[in-house]
């Protein structure tokens, strides 16, 4: 990989430059392609809508000097 190249990766990895390319990639796409994408993201949210949330089970572990392990009096 040329130094160029490892530049151009590193510019991406910060929010505006990701931002900078998700923007040139939704620009480079057709009408047809957009509403393609939006049609698919809304299915995926009705799924996401109707799955059960669950909460993961965690277990309590006492730590020593830790403020989340004294109980209230």
């Amino acid at each position: 990989m040329t130094r160029r190249n490892i530049s151009k990766d590193w510019e991406t990895a910060t929010w505006k430059g990701s931002r900078a390319v998700q923007l040139q990639a939704a620009l480079a796409m057709t009408l047809r392609q957009r509403f393609e994408t939006l049609e698919s993201l809304s299915e995926l949210a009705q799924r996401l809508a109707t799955m059960p949330r669950q909460m993961p089970q965690v277990p309590r572990t006492k730590t020593r000097g830790s403020s989340m392990s004294r109980t209230s009096r």
